[in-house]
This record gives structure tokens, C-alpha cells and sequence, in this order.
């Protein structure tokens, strides 16, 4: 059984879809798909049926732009659109999401046909830019504040392919005091890592060497990024699919003819 865990990164999802082209293309179907903050979006529609252009084209189109005013009805608007169009019922892996419950921040996986309009709305409220969402008598936000990357999600898998936006940081103080704050509550609540790879799961990371742009990039849309991050994405997993394709030769039913990243 195989997983592809999506990051946490705002705008930077984009890339993402380039990943999810280039794998799909090799014949890679994951079992379970796993996202955080604009992650579980991604996830959400990947899940349920998205192919990689499909995804690409949700990235491409303007109404994609949730980050200018009002950004609270803009973010539900788009994200109604990709649950109308990839429903519950179209699930085709399972799909599993994480929020972050307040005030204890605790981090809560959400699966399958629980994963509605709210929750995806939650797991992407990120704090001063979004409001909190009030779920089944909780309030929740960003599930990527504390864990960018839920690798510990997909233990039930035998390998997954980690999808990580902020590998290579905008910020490198951003990257510092989120590190710092995740490590301060871990200890305060005695809490797992979950963005630590499980034992005995063979993890593949897909990521940019680079950072993909400034910190006020991860909440601004424009469509020459999005172009640039979908072409870096699709790359970026060619190349580590080639790196891997020895160890994972169950997965290569049909790998694609070659082609260009997608422009």
C-alpha cells in the first residue's frame, strides 16, 4: 500500500499539481493520500479523481486568488467548487487531512467523507489571515502550523511519496521559530512527531532545492508563479521518480512516453 503525503504552503500548492502530473503519467495510484493546509486540498481532489492537467487548470484559473479581500468568502467559494466537483463519492484512495484543534493544538486527522467544506476551510486557516472554523463543537485552524508535512499519518503504508513545499524555507527566521514552536509543544503535550517518517515505510521525498519564492509569495496568486511552480513541481518528481524506480518496481505498470513540463 502506497501514500502521497501533500505539505503545507499557500500559494506554493501549485506546485503540487506539477508532482501529481508527473506521477501519475509513470502510473504511480496511490492507496491513501494525506494533506495539511492547502495540502488537504490538493489531497482532497486527487483523492477523489483529479488527474494531474485537471489540477493544474484549478491552479491556473484566477478565482484560484483567495488571498485578496474578502479572503475568508473567496477561500470558500474555491474550495466549494473543488468539493462540487470531486465529491465524497467519486473517492477513487482514501484521504485523510489534518487541522489543528484550539486552544490545545493538538493535531486531529479527519478521513474520507468527513473530509467536507469545513474542515478543508479549517485545515487552511491560517492564523491573522483566516479566521478559525468551528467544526462538530470545535475550533480549529491551520493544520500545517505545527506539521507541515504529517508523514506519520501514512504508517499504515509501505511507502510514500513526501510532497514537502517548504523543504527549502522563504524564511529561514519563518523556519526557525515554527520549528521552535512545534518542539516547544511537543514537550508541553508530550505529543508524537508526526512529521518524522514512520518505521519501516520507505519514504521518497519530492521537494525544491530551492526556496519557490519570498514569504509574501505564499499568500499571493499570479499566474507566471503558478506556471513556474507547476513546470518546478513536474521535475522535480521526474527526477526523483528516476532516482527510485529501482526500488519501487511494482509501481511502474506504464510509465508515460517522454515530454516537456507542462507550460
Amino acid at each position: 500500500m502506497n501514500a502521497v503525503v501533500f505539505s503545507a504552503g499557500g500559494a506554493f500548492g501549485a506546485y503540487q499539481a506539477g508532482v501529481w502530473q508527473a506521477l501519475e503519467e509513470r502510473g504511480f495510484q496511490p492507496d491513501i493520500v494525506i494533506g495539511a493546509s492547502i495540502g488537504a486540498v490538493n489531497a482532497a481532489a486527487v483523492a477523489r479523481g483529479a488527474t494531474g492537467r485537471r489540477l493544474q487548470q484549478l491552479w491556473r484559473d484566477p478565482r484560484s486568488n483567495v488571498f485578496r479581500r474578502p479572503r475568508g468568502r473567496l477561500l470558500e467559494t474555491r474550495i466549494q467548487d473543488v468539493l462540487s466537483e470531486f465529491p465524497p463519492s467519486a473517492a477513487r484512495a482514501r484521504l485523510l487531512v489534518t487541522l489543528t484543534r484550539l486552544p490545545n493544538t493538538r493535531i486531529q486527522v479527519v478521513r474520507d467523507e468527513q473530509v467536507t467544506l469545513p474542515v478543508l476551510l479549517a485545515s487552511c486557516a491560517i492564523p491573522l489571515a483566516y479566521a478559525p472554523v468551528r467544526w462538530e463543537g470545535r475550533w480549529y485552524c491551520d493544520g500545517g502550523i505545527f506539521c507541515r508535512l504529517p508523514l506519520q499519518v501514512a504508517a499504515d503504508a509501505s511507502e510514500i511519496v513526501a510532497v514537502d513545499l517548504l523543504a527549502a524555507p522563504p524564511s529561514i527566521l519563518l523556519r526557525g521559530l515554527l520549528a521552535a514552536a512545534s518542539s516547544v509543544r511537543r514537550v508541553l503535550l508530550r505529543a508524537p512527531d508526526l512529521m518524522s517518517a514512520p518505521r519501516q515505510v520507505q519514504v521518497w521525498r519530492v521537494e525544491p532545492a530551492e526556496p519557490l519564492g519570498r514569504l509574501r509569495d505564499v499568500v499571493s496568486w499570479d499566474p507566471t508563479t503558478i506556471d513556474r511552480w507547476i513546470d518546478a513541481g513536474y521535475r522535480d518528481a521526474a527526477a526523483a521518480w528516476d532516482r527510485a524506480r529501482h526500488a519501487r518496481p511494482r509501481h511502474a505498470k506504464s510509465p508515460s512516453a517522454e515530454r516537456t513540463a507542462p507550460t
